[in-house]
């Protein structure tokens, strides 16, 4: 590990540290005394600054990943530039020495991504970037959600949970309608 990523996750230490002792401290407040509209108000924040913890978290968390994920995209680009500069033909005096060049950078950049994408390390860098950015957007929707219920607004959940109804309710009246369509035919 080079100090540049030592010093970027002592920094995101750090910085977690300092976020978890803020709730800590709201937490050891919200201890206090049950008496007057603080309490309530204090019960009605409490799941925001849990979700901002998450989200700040998992974004600190997403920024390293992506940091680890951009410097193999780089490596790989930079090895494909070295082989390019390598094999490319040194003088540029006909058309055969352009296509030939045009050949070197298509094989050096195919190489160096494919052995990228089929590496073990790759996978797995990947794959967390992509539990990070879901992670985040699931937090963003909790929080989301949490609001509009404060709000007193419908809530996603209560949106789909309607769309289930309605359409369970097309589907009982089409059948009805069937089935009176069919007795009416039949007598």
């Amino acid at each position: 590990m080079n100090p540049k990523d030592l010093s970027s996750t002592a920094e995101q230490d750090t910085q977690e540290d300092r976020l978890a002792q803020v709730i800590n401290n709201w937490s050891e407040l919200l201890k206090l005394p049950t008496i007057g509209p603080f309490h309530a108000l204090s019960q009605e924040v409490d799941p925001y600054l849990q979700g901002i913890l998450d989200i700040s978290q998992t974004l600190m968390k997403l920024q390293v990943d992506l940091n680890e994920y951009w410097s193999h995209m780089k490596n790989a680009y930079s090895h494909a530039l070295k082989e390019t500069i390598d094999k490319a033909p040194k003088h540029y005096n006909t058309k055969e020495d352009f296509e030939n060049y045009r050949r070197v950078v298509i094989e050096a950049f195919e190489d160096a991504f494919t052995a990228l994408f089929t590496s073990e390390e790759f996978p797995k860098v990947y794959s967390k970037v992509s539990n990070d950015q879901m992670d985040l957007l699931k937090y963003v929707q909790k929080l989301i959600e949490n609001s509009f219920q404060t709000l007193n607004l419908p809530t996603r959940s209560e949106i789909n949970e309607l769309a289930k109804d309605i359409h369970s309710l097309k589907r009982d009246i089409r059948d009805i309608k069937k089935r009176s369509e069919q007795q009416t035919q039949s007598s």
